[in-house]
Order: structure tokens, then sequence, then C-alpha cells
């Protein structure tokens, strides 16, 4: 993995994003899998979730591939921190892959949906 740009993820966004989760209406339950992944069980038949965590600054398409979410049979990857981004490029890359980019906030309302929808979700802008 890219040192230069990822960071080791922070206990307290650990916490925060386990929180959401645990509190989230469409979570049955999450599992800590370690190696910051996750184990989703969601509610209404909705398909579990296997989520890898990052806190990647700005992820790009490099980023993907060195994740290489087909190795780790992830359904998506959660950039945790405050402020992580991804490139456009990047979220075009995992969808290629059949896997969901989000950060934090998207993720919250993708949790809700399945299929294409949820490989396919954006989070509307706060205008």
């Amino acid at each position: 993995m890219r040192e230069k740009n990822r960071e080791t993820v922070a206990p307290s966004s650990k916490t925060f994003f386990e929180n959401g989760m645990n509190g989230h209406s469409a979570v049955r339950s999450i599992t800590d899998l370690g190696n910051y992944m996750y184990l989703l069980k969601r509610t209404a038949d909705r398909p579990d979730i296997k989520i890898l965590v990052a806190d990647i600054y700005i992820a790009g398409e490099a980023e993907i591939l060195e994740i290489n979410p087909n190795l780790h049979d992830i359904d998506c990857i959660v950039l945790i921190g405050f402020y992580n981004r991804y490139s456009i490029a990047a979220k075009k890359l995992a969808k290629s892959m059949n896997v969901g980019l989000y950060d934090n906030r998207e993720f919250f309302g993708a949790v809700n949906c399945t299929g294409k929808a949820f490989i396919n979700y954006k989070r509307k802008n706060d205008d």
C-alpha cells in the first residue's frame, strides 16, 4: 500500500464508523474482521456487505489497484477519514470491478441500496 497517501485508520475514525453503522436503521450488525475489513449484516433481506475501510487523503486509480478489491473479495471501500475524497477515475475503476467506493457520509446512504443502486450510489449535494 502507498504509505505516503494512506494512513493507518485512526481508532477514533473506526469508532465513529462502527457507532454510525450500529445506529443505522438498515444495519442489523457489524463485525470487525480485522485488517480494516468489516462484515455488515443488513435488515429487510438486503444482502450482507463486506467492507474495507481506508484512510486515504485522495484515492486515485493507483490506490484502488493497490487495494485490489477482488483479491479481498470486498463489496466496497469506504474512506472514513473526515477529509478523505476520491477521484472520478477511481470511482469509475471501482465500479468496473463491481465495487462501491464511498466517502463516509456517502456510505450512510448507500447502505440502504442493493445491486446496481448500491454500486452507483452518489450522495446528493447539500445545496
